[in-house]
């Protein structure tokens, strides 16, 4: 009968597609973790993985067995989260993965309402964009993250978060009205502040602009939305932001915001977390007011707009 190691040594190696990252991840020795795989093979009669020199395949054998011992291990963590809850105080650290989106809108919100409401709980809070926060979740270092809705990764479980839209975001004195709507193929050539090449929001907008014809000016890559707003703030840089992390713009003054039409552009947003893990009660119930807020936030912003 194999056992909890065992299983918890295949999920590993089956997600990370190496023996060596799989120890890694685990905190065990790679000779340590390959015999429990070939005690568990052994058990089963049947290989789970093809080794090669570039890494790891699971075997038909290995699939089949992956759908299951994700399934006990998140059954487990989640037992052990709803006995650990007895205690009747929600306790235990929460470590979550976010986009600047998130940061610079609803999370100072969420966290003060949160922290009010169950101050026993330790929040670790962080900052980066999808690809690696991610990476985060797959190696355990957060709990959950939210993220665009991008094609799933293995070992990764996605839950629907919500869905907004995105603005194009100009200066105080730019000559647009403020909140009035846009079309981008009827703005002249536009000079852009957008993130990098590779952040899935630069590569989802590059897409856009080549099927609608849009010509650009210049564009100004940053990878850092505190810089991109102070660029668009004092001249003539545009950018486009998804509605929520504007809803301090709604009032004129600081910057004017301009709902794209004739399309809509939208972004929807998914949580994720490990397969192999349950969320603790006090992460899903962070998870839970995040997601709160976002709607809250996102519903203010369409009322403003006018949808």
């Amino acid at each position: 009968m194999f056992n909890f190691r065992q299983i918890a040594a295949f999920v590993a190696v089956y997600e990370e597609g190496s023996f060596s990252r799989a120890a890694a991840r685990v905190h065990a020795t790679q000779p340590g973790l390959s015999m429990q795989v070939a005690r568990l093979e052994e058990t089963l009669g049947l290989p789970l993985f093809r080794r090669s020199a570039k890494g790891v395949l699971p075997t038909q054998a290995g699939v089949r067995l992956y759908e299951r011992a994700t399934e006990i291990l998140r059954d487990l963590a989640a037992a052990e989260a709803e006995i650990r809850a007895l205690k009747g105080t929600l306790s235990g650290c929460v470590r979550v993965g976010l986009m600047p989106a998130f940061t610079h809108s609803i999370l100072a919100a969420a966290l003060l309402e949160f922290k009010t409401r169950h101050p026993h709980v330790e929040l670790a809070i962080a900052e980066a964009y999808s690809p690696t926060l991610s990476d985060g979740v797959a190696a355990g270092a957060h709990d959950f993250a939210v993220v665009p809705a991008e094609q799933d990764r293995t070992g990764l479980r996605a839950s629907p978060f919500g869905r907004d839209r995105e603005l194009l975001v100009s200066g105080k004195d730019s000559p647009l009205a403020h909140l009035a709507p846009v079309r981008l193929a009827d703005l002249p050539p536009l000079s852009l502040v957008l993130p990098s090449r590779g952040n899935s929001r630069r590569d989802t907008l590059d897409r856009v602009f080549q099927a609608q014809g849009i010509t650009i000016a210049a564009i100004l890559e940053v990878d850092a939305m505190a810089a991109t707003l102070d660029i668009v703030t004092g001249g003539d840089w545009m950018t486009i932001l998804p509605a929520t992390l504007c809803a301090r713009d709604l009032e004129p003054g600081t910057r004017k915001l301009h709902p794209l039409v004739d399309p809509e552009l939208h972004v929807d947003y998914v949580r994720i977390e490990r397969r192999s893990a349950a969320l603790s009660p006090a992460a899903a119930l962070f998870a839970e007011t995040l997601a709160a807020h976002f709607r809250s936030t996102h519903d203010a912003v369409e009322a403003a707009i006018g949808k």
